[in-house]
């Protein structure tokens, strides 16, 4: 029998040809034996054959011994053989059968049909031999045959040489697949197999297979028969060829008067990156300053660093030192040194002087000053620009709203902004695209005309084109993959444009993904070049050799430039600091899956150390990377503090970039070990800040899902004070971001039972309290608001002021609508005066409370104007988009009351609020004033119907929500319907007043508009005995209650019915 002689001591770790004691070289593929080195193992995608002799007791019996041994000697060296022929590796032989690996140590992109037409020649080699048996020896020589398609582990097993081997579910069901065979001619082949080779083999009908072991059958396919002379697929690249009319559009758009947004939208491998190669080109030769970026997978989650990367190219600064950086970016940016704007801009290209102090402004404010100063940039310079960035696919979400708000300022300019992502991708960027250009697969004619320029017109060649074309569908990235592999292995030869045939290419196929192909030009590597790439891929897309030095110390120039050579890799830098990316991204993909989950691991692990120790000024900066690394690695409770120390120091930069740290924090957290120390306290603690903080970002579909599940885990902890605190975000978050206000309603009981049950420090209370206060002002519960702002009074002066000032300002008006309407005032005037002294949010959420006083008629605006501006102003340069609604919604509720020279402005001003209600999904519940003001404007102007139809919708969407906003639309719907005063307007209007008489709530302020409504109504009615009570009830709780808004009204009204009522 065949088998592993003392001659030969291992095997070619690339092409697994037996290696001679002592030979310098492998005598197959001429590899040198210095650089066999099998891993201890990697993740391989290849098919497993099993061969057994049927009957083999029955032969031993028969037949002496040594003409035995003759026998299966004889038998198992042509099978071997056969294997060898196809490039596959005898694993080991069983007595009576042998196994054998195809794609394995090597990759094979074709595996499965390479090891179909072993199956079927070693039967044809079987039944040869067979028949001279039978004529020696009277006895039947037969083989059973299985083949089973996946993805093993590959690598040494065991100590000592020549232990290389594959384990797995797909070995062992390969086994089954040979036990359940029929002996001679076919193999059959799982399920796996057979869709590898459906289109090219011959296969019987499904059958059920009954596996020992399994309960259900497993369903398997005979092979019959497959043509011979099948090979591997390959790439080179080529002209771009197909895409005039795409590239034409895009000429059209950079020579259009106004710039805009570009999506180019296509699956991977169609084109989408050297389309914009190619436009870039011809931008920069029609003068255009052309400004290229990548975003990058593993940087999906680190915040701006898609904004870093492309404003480092805009300023074309990735070659100098930090210092040199800062003043080659104030000179093409005309700013001062020490500017709020240059500290802005320094910090996110990732340049800022460490000596320069901290900026007390807000996430969304360097926002909006960033988008200002990259705007000021691109009108300044001479000519235009054109901005690309590529794969936004991966691009950080903090960098996806900037650069799309970015991109919305380029109408005003020439300049042209273009990115490319894939189908899946619905960002802001996709959201925002004022253009969208979706690439589809190439004709064939062009197929032919691309392949035809990298082949050459060689007669050799003849034909090839049509069947490189037929296997690649039209995918580019596929045509040069298959051009380059052909040559790779030698079918090909001479270089792009020159090619001869030089050997048989059989039937081209390619794979259902490009991982085979890919996979096996990897695995032609020479063992340091692929220990190079391997390692690279573990830190990403784009890497340097500093980081690169972190997995693989010593010489690597050798190694880069093979891969730079085999196109794997291409050289971005060469000074100061050599950069590297990779040629394609599903080469880093293919070269990642690969490495075995514990040798990632380690890589992973290593790179969190030395990323943390780099640069200890960073530390906190880099500690998303770090993060990513650990959890990559498996070190879970790592990356959990991780995470949370990047969250705790992005919240006072990026409310929204923290909570994705949280979020990640929290996946971590729920994937540790019941054992883990501390277990429930660090999944409640991320779940804590991701609910107290959603205010700042509104509701989301499972916002509901995730708050029960942290209030269960808090319970089950018996953590009160940590299920208070996020209970609060809850209930504010539903009444300030949504028309769910009874939803939070039924939280307040029980929230205010929690608060009072348990010991709270004073800065918590204060924050449970003032959600408390609010939510029962908002659901018309007034005495609940007193007792919230009662609780934080008592604990004056230990409540800080961010909680002390809105807890006065909420007194006035509770108080205000209570018929206290003075002392009310004097409270909000206080509680606003201490917030000037707050940040800008805290600031904005105070001064709203003169907004619902206005809006209720309580107060005069003249005196606001000037305080709800600064507040405005304020919360614009800090910048949360919060902050910023809040104070919009005030500013342009003031301005419209103040007089009409005030409002166009005004309604500008409202109108913005409402933009950005509906893009940040926060301050839902001030769109019932928005909508209300915006639909009296169009009344005014003459479009009535519309302004009632839009009063009836925004009533429908807050009914039983909150009586306090939902008044206002009553108010101006009545008016409305009873100025256009149709049957059907009259009796809705007597409708909704009916309504409120009730579900009157006894606060005085909310009858107000209920009182003048009635009035409105019985003057068209034409009773004016009716109009006269109603209007002198109106003008008399208007005195009462000081309602200095509706005065004048009021005594107008009175007037004209008690002069109607004289007339009659």
């Amino acid at each position: 029998m065949a088998g592993p002689s003392r001659e030969f001591a291992d095997r070619c770790g690339s092409c697994g040809h037996d290696l001679r004691t002592g030979a310098r070289f492998c005598d197959a593929c001429g590899v040198p034996v210095s650089q066999q080195q099998h891993a201890d193992g990697e993740h391989k995608h290849i098919t497993v054959l099993f061969a057994d002799v049927v009957g083999s007791m029955q032969l031993a019996a028969r037949l002496d011994a040594e003409r035995l041994q003759e026998i299966m000697h004889e038998l198992f060296n042509r099978a071997g053989a056969v294997v060898q022929r196809y490039q596959g590796t005898v694993d080991k032989f069983t007595g009576d059968g042998l196994m054998a690996l195809f794609g394995a140590p090597r990759a094979l992109e074709d595996h499965a049909l390479r090891a179909c037409m072993a199956a079927l020649e070693i039967q044809s080699a079987t039944e040869e031999l067979a028949t001279e048996v039978l004529n020696r020896d009277g006895v039947a020589l037969r083989l059973r045959i299985g083949l089973n398609s996946g993805e093993v582990i590959a690598g040494e097993i065991g100590s000592g040489p020549g232990n290389y081997t594959a384990i797995g579910h797909p070995v062992g069901m390969a086994q089954r697949m040979e036990a359940a065979a029929s002996p001679g001619r076919s193999a059959l082949c799982s399920m796996s197999t057979a869709r590898l080779v459906e289109d090219i083999a011959r296969l019987g009908p499904i059958q059920e297979i009954a596996i020992k072991g399994d309960d259900e059958p497993v369903l398997a396919r005979e092979l019959l028969g497959v043509e011979s002379g099948r090979v591997i697929l390959g790439r080179s690249e080529g002209a771009m060829l197909g895409r005039d009319t795409e590239l034409d559009r895009l000429r059209d758009l950079l020579a259009a008067p106004r710039g805009s947004l570009v999506g180019i939208v296509g699956s991977p491998g169609l084109g989408k990156s050297r389309l914009i190669r190619e436009f870039s080109a011809v931008a920069a030769d029609e003068g255009a300053h052309v400004v290229l970026a990548r975003c990058e997978a593993h940087t999906t989650t680190l915040a701006f660093h898609a904004v870093t990367r492309l404003l480092r190219a805009m300023f074309d600064v990735d070659a100098q030192t930090d210092d040199d950086a800062r003043e080659h970016t104030l000179a093409v940016a005309a700013l001062e040194p020490r500017s709020t704007d240059a500290q802005i801009l320094f910090e996110a290209m990732g340049i800022a002087d460490p000596n320069a102090p901290e900026l007390d402004i807000g996430a969304d404010g360097r926002r909006r000053r960033l988008v200002e100063v990259m705007r000021r940039v691109v009108r300044a310079h001479p000519t235009r620009f054109v901005l690309v960035l590529d794969d936004a696919h991966w691009i950080d979400e903090p960098s996806d709203a900037v650069l799309a708000d970015f991109a919305e300022t380029l109408t005003q300019t020439t300049s042209l902004f273009v990115t490319t992502y894939r189908p899946e991708f619905r960002g802001a960027l996709h959201h925002h695209s004022q253009h969208k250009l979706t690439l589809e697969p190439l004709p064939i004619s062009t197929a032919l005309e691309l392949i035809g320029q990298l082949l050459g017109t060689d007669p050799s060649l003849v034909g090839v084109a049509e069947r490189i074309a037929d296997a690649a569908a039209g995918y580019p990235f596929f045509i040069e993959e298959i051009v380059r592999d052909l040559s790779g292995r030698g079918v090909l030869s001479g270089s792009r444009g020159s090619y001869r045939l030089i050997a048989d290419i059989g039937r081209i196929t390619v794979p259902a993904t490009i991982q085979a192909v890919l996979a096996a030009r990897i695995d032609r590597l020479s063992a340091d070049a692929k220990a190079i790439l391997n390692s690279a891929a573990v830190i990403g897309t784009r890497f340097d050799v500093d980081t690169l030095g972190a997995l693989c110390p010593g010489a690597m120039s050798p190694g880069l430039a093979e891969l730079v050579s085999a196109e794997l890799i291409d050289q971005t830098e060469f000074a100061p600091r050599q950069r590297y990316c990779f040629h394609h991204p599903l080469v880093r993909t293919v070269a990642y899956d690969s490495q075995l989950s514990v040798t990632r691991c380690r890589a992973h692990r290593r790179l969190a150390a030395a990323i943390a120790a780099r640069d200890p000024g960073s530390v906190d900066e880099n500690a998303a990377l770090v993060a990513t690394h650990l959890e990559a690695a498996g070190d879970l409770s790592g990356a959990y503090r991780w995470y949370m120390r990047s969250a705790e120091w992005l919240r006072p930069r990026d409310v929204r970039a923290a909570r994705a740290e949280w979020e990640g924090a929290r996946r971590v957290a729920d994937q540790l070990p019941d054992d883990e120390p501390d277990l429930i306290a660090m999944r409640i603690a991320p779940r804590t800040m991701l609910m107290s903080t959603l205010l700042y970002v509104g509701e989301a579909s499972d916002t509901d899902q995730r708050y029960d599940e942290f209030r269960d885990l808090c319970i089950a902890a018996g953590d009160l004070k940590a299920l208070a605190l996020g209970t609060a975000g809850r209930i504010f978050s539903l009444t300030v971001n949504d028309f769910r206000i009874s939803d939070a309603a039924v939280m307040l009981p029980e929230l205010e039972a929690l608060a009072s049950s348990i010991d709270l420090d004073a800065q918590t209370q204060g924050i449970v309290q003032n959600s408390l206060g609010y939510a029962w002002f908002a659901s018309g519960e007034l005495e609940g608001a007193l007792r919230a702002v009662d609780v934080i009074a008592d604990l004056t002066p230990d409540v800080p002021p961010i909680e002390a000032a809105p807890a006065v300002a909420l007194r006035g008006i509770v108080e205000a609508c209570q018929g206290k309407t003075e002392i009310g005032r004097r409270h909000i005037d206080e509680g606003t005066r201490q917030a000037r002294l707050l940040p800008a949010l805290n600031c904005a959420s105070v001064q709203l409370y003169w907004a619902v006083l206005l809006t209720l008629g309580l107060c005069e605006a003249a005196q606001l104007v000037d305080r709800t501006r600064d507040a405005l102003s304020r919360a614009e340069a800090f910048g949360d988009a919060c902050g910023i609604v809040i104070a919009q919604w005030t500013y342009g509720t003031v301005l419209l009351r103040a007089g009409t020279k005030h409002r166009e402005e005004a309604l500008d001003v409202l109108r913005h609020a409402q933009t950005n209600i509906m893009k940040y999904r926060v301050g839902l519940n001030s769109l019932t004033t928005i909508i209300r003001d915006l639909a009296v404007d169009s009344a005014r102007r003459g479009a009535t119907d519309r302004a009632i139809s839009d009063l009836r919708t925004l009533r429908s969407q807050t009914r039983g929500c909150s009586p306090v906003f939902g008044v206002v639309a009553n108010e101006a719907l009545v008016e409305l319907l009873v100025e256009r005063g149709t049957p059907d307007d009259l009796s809705e209007a007597r409708h909704i007043i009916e309504q409120w008489r009730q579900e009157r709530r006894g606060i005085p302020a909310l009858d107000l508009w209920w009182l003048r409504s009635r009035a409105l109504l019985a003057r068209v009615e034409d009773s004016a005995a009716a109009y006269a009570e109603l209007a002198g009830q109106y003008l008399e709780l208007c005195e009462t209650l000081d309602a200095l808004g509706r005065l004048e009204e009021a005594h107008r009204l009175a007037d004209e019915s008690t002069a109607q009522a004289g007339m009659t």
